[in-house]
């Protein structure tokens, strides 16, 4: 099965420890059973045996310390698991392109690194114990065998039943625990449309009958359905109870039928029956959870193909480094088309034929839709082209060089997003942080703490300016700005186009600004018009 493969593969260190220690307490459990059969017998003698007692007390400790041991190694086992899994798929992420990412969605790598490996985390130890269950009922098996081979036949027989049985019951629910997760997941979304949707459904009344007619029927399903499924579990809970306690009924009324002298052993048999009924409970219920714990692990090796797949092609994009300093950026007769999933394409950009140069401001204009978003993540270097070229210094950018270029670049893109930790910013000076914050009129907003901005909790225009800080305290030669004044207030727009984009020109940057402001077009040295995929360059 996947689930062993990849713990022989990926944890195969204490693999003979658990084992081991797993037989340890199985031969600890029978001998329990053992001694607590010959102490009845002394008992009904009117005797209490020391060394029975002794014995007793023995065999409890082991199965205690195992049990501990076996409890502690599976957890720790599958936490260094489920790390090492994700630290793989993390490095992957980082190395994928752009494309691959919004092919497989975000959601679905979230998902994987987050509900799949945590199923298993949860379910690798469960299975931990389930092995070790089944040890002990080899165990009880051989000790019922040599009591009563018929006994050990019927008993286990019949455990062999309810573990099928459970197993079946347990799958035949599967459609309904999907519908009751449907219908929790309309719940949901119904309870995301109100709160999301607050200020709409306060400002009119029937959309918010509507909004709560509509979380009410949600409600209602997901009661009827979740009813559904807890009435079937306790039905199936009750089944498989009534045949473990079936076992003890087996061994005292059919055996006797069929084995005579049987009264000699009937207690033993009788205790080690009832002894088998907790490991086989054990073993019903872990059973399932190989499904679930296969599945999820076959979401994290789909994903992990998927994006090895994008990754190894860009292996080698960290090997080269460009020669000199960045003076022009450009692209020459560069294409892209984004295709559905059976290859036809959807839109096209190209050839696309630009260049911006330090010491300039290149503005670049166009309609929703035209092209500037594709054009910039051409620009950037996140995802390859279909044909042309990126340059640098009139040089084309090989792909050994590409993250270098990257390197190269501060963006702060329509679709930003900031995070509260400075990541890369090494030692940043609190002086220029400081000038930073005040000349982005944010000194008395934020503050800069231990690497980490003091909160993020603002609005797009706060937000956006705290990323224009670290644009500037990374100091990179270029800096691609998206649209970035479109959440500034009038005063600060002003203050965006006249004062901060003259500044970076002042100090030799690149500056590209994608904009709609034509009020400001005087100040740019160029300007890039994007129409239906195309550009030209206004004069």
């Amino acid at each position: 099965m996947r689930i062993f493969k990849t713990v022989m593969r990926e944890i195969p260190e204490n693999l003979l420890s658990v084992f081991f220690v797993n037989t340890l307490s199985a031969v600890a459990a029978t001998s329990i059973v053992g001694i607590v059969s010959a102490a009845t017998k002394e008992a009904a003698n009117g005797k209490i045996s020391g060394r029975l007692l002794l014995m007793f007390a023995i065999s409890i400790l082991l199965f205690h310390v195992t049990q501990i041991h076996t409890l502690v190694t599976s957890s720790i086992d599958s936490e260094r698991l489920i790390h090492k899994l994700r630290i793989r798929l993390f490095n992957l992420v980082r190395k994928t392109d752009l494309v691959t990412i919004d092919r497989i969605g975000r959601a679905n790598v979230q998902g994987v690194l987050t509900q799949d490996t945590q199923i298993l985390a949860e379910v690798l130890p469960m299975l931990v114990i389930g092995f070790q269950h089944a040890i002990i009922l080899v165990f009880l098996a051989i000790y019922l065998a040599w009591l009563s081979p018929l006994a050990c036949v019927l008993a286990f027989g019949l455990a062999g039943l309810t573990v099928s049985v459970r197993f079946k019951r347990v799958h035949s629910l599967r459609a309904l625990m999907q519908s009751a997760a449907s219908a929790e997941g309309r719940v949901f979304d119904g309870l995301t449309e109100l709160l999301n949707g607050f200020k709409e459904v306060r400002m009119n009344g029937p959309r918010a009958d509507g909004v709560i007619n509509t979380l009410r029927e949600a409600s209602h399903t997901s009661r009827t359905t979740n009813s559904l499924l807890k009435a079937q579990w306790g039905r199936n809970y009750a089944i498989i109870e009534a045949m473990l306690y079936s076992l003890a009924g087996l061994i005292v009324f059919v055996v006797p039928l069929f084995v005579d002298g049987f009264f000699q052993v009937a207690l033993p048999a009788t205790i080690a029956v009832l002894f088998i009924a907790g490991p086989v409970s054990t073993v019903s219920f872990v059973t399932p959870m190989l499904t679930q714990a296969e599945l999820a692990l076959e979401n994290i090796e789909t994903m992990e193909k998927n994006l090895s797949a994008a990754a190894e092609a860009a292996s080698c994009e960290e090997t080269g480094r460009l020669e000199n300093d960045t003076l022009s950026i450009a692209l020459h007769e560069a294409t892209l088309s984004y295709r559905d999933t059976s290859g036809s394409p959807l839109f096209s950009v190209g050839p696309l034929n630009a260049e911006f140069k330090a010491g300039q401001i290149t503005f670049i204009t166009g309609g929703n839709g035209s092209g500037k978003s594709t054009l910039l993540r051409l620009l950037t270097g996140l995802i390859p082209l279909d044909s042309g070229s990126v340059l640098t210094n009139g040089i084309p950018v090989t792909t050994e060089q590409m993250q270098d270029y990257r390197n190269r670049i501060s963006a702060i893109f329509s679709d930003f997003h900031l995070s509260r930790r400075l990541y890369s910013i090494k030692d940043p000076d609190p002086v220029k942080i400081n000038t930073l914050l005040e000349r982005l009129e944010m000194h008395d907003k934020v503050s800069v703490c231990n690497g980490s901005f003091s909160t993020i909790d603002l609005s797009t225009g706060q937000r956006k300016r705290l990323a224009l800080i670290v644009a500037e305290l990374e100091d990179k030669q270029v800096i691609v700005l998206d649209e970035w004044a479109a959440d500034q207030d009038p005063h600060f727009r002003r203050i965006f186009y006249e004062e901060l984009l003259p500044d970076l020109k002042a100090r030799g940057k690149i500056v590209i600004s994608v904009t709609h402001d034509d009020r400001w077009f005087h100040l740019a040295d160029r300007i890039y018009k994007m129409n239906e995929g195309r550009i030209e360059e206004q004069l």
